[in-house]
């Protein structure tokens, strides 16, 4: 499902990284914060998103800190004084205890915290558990949503692995694993997880992100069923996925010829190819979308139209928060 960009979506995507910003430096929260303030600067934000995926954490204590907040009230005494002693002495450590409270204590704001994901795979995803579960792709101009069970089946499709077999590895992530026997699993499959928002990597740990646990219910995996246009939208996905570093391609529009190379049958091998695939038609809707958002954001008039609409519902009035983690209850900083 497409829809035209919505500012809720992005500000649900921000409550996901803003504890990882202030892990970077307050002033990069700050400024991350303004650019989705009363003018939303949506493209400008995913780019730099991108950009500072790959930057130290060098305030991580006061991003812990944070979301040590969160769980802080149905801790007990001896569990408070066991997360700050970590925190004063090993903050990799602290941040698995934390993960593993949150999880305990059914947290949600601490669910998707970018704080406990490492790498730099899916920036603009989030798994909603809201009215319409699944997985949100927030491209800026628009986004995509896929239900758990598209997620399931192009993540066994895409790495050839058998159902049951994918089922398994959901469950062994759901009880936890450690990082290193993780590591060990197949590279296609383990790249195709973090792809898709899947795996929490907090410490030494990881889990299965609590919101795609709905995935344990599906039972096979069919190639997906999808119009030109989200066709578009997850040939443009797999060339951000793909690019060597994220701040190449995240906010970016493709090049014309790479785009025009990437709509294939073969290079997305979980979707049914149609025989009324259009590739120009395709691009002239991303491009299209893609320069109506610029025009916007940088408050040119751009020659309006429908043809970037077409394919879309309408975007959602509201994201409801869930748990004060999608408000705009900030910490005075």
């Amino acid at each position: 499902m497409l829809q035209p960009s919505h500012r809720g979506i992005y500000e649900f995507l921000w409550s996901e990284h803003k504890y990882s910003m202030i892990g970077i430096s307050l002033k990069i929260f700050q400024g991350m914060a303004a650019r989705l303030g009363k003018n939303p600067q949506i493209l400008n934000w995913l780019r730099r998103l991108a950009v500072l995926s790959t930057e130290e954490h060098l305030e991580s204590y006061n991003a812990l800190l944070n979301a040590y907040m969160h769980i802080k009230p149905g801790l007990t005494r001896a569990q408070r004084h066991e997360i700050i002693e970590l925190l004063l002495d090993d903050e990799p450590a602290a941040a698995e205890l934390l993960y593993r409270q949150a999880l305990q204590l059914n947290e949600k704001s601490m669910y998707g915290c970018r704080l406990f994901f490492k790498g730099t795979q899916a920036l603009y995803k989030f798994w909603d558990a809201q009215d319409r579960p699944g997985l949100w792709l927030c491209f800026g101009p628009f986004q995509l949503h896929l239900t758990a069970a598209q997620v399931f089946s192009r993540l066994a499709l895409s790495t050839g692995t058998a159902a049951d077999e994918l089922i398994c590895r959901l469950q062994q992530l759901y009880s936890g694993r450690s990082e290193d026997e993780f590591l060990l699993w197949p590279e296609a499959l383990r790249r195709q997880l973090l792809n898709n928002n899947l795996v929490a990597m907090p410490g030494k740990s990881a889990f299965l992100h609590p919101r795609a646990r709905v995935l344990l219910s599906e039972t096979g995996a069919d190639r997906l069923q999808v119009d030109n246009y989200t066709m578009a939208a997850l040939v443009l996905e797999k060339l951000w996925d793909s690019a060597e570093y994220p701040d190449d391609a995240v906010g970016h529009l493709p090049l014309h010829q790479d785009f025009l190379h990437a709509f294939r049958s073969d290079f997305l091998a979980e979707v049914a190819w149609q025989e009324d695939f259009c590739v120009e038609e395709a691009w002239d809707f991303i491009a299209g979308i893609f320069w109506r958002q610029k025009c916007t954001e940088s408050g040119q008039p751009a020659i309006s139209d429908d043809s970037s609409a077409v394919g879309m519902e309408p975007a959602d009035e509201e994201v409801d928060p869930e748990e004060g983690e999608h408000g705009d209850e900030e910490t005075d900083y």
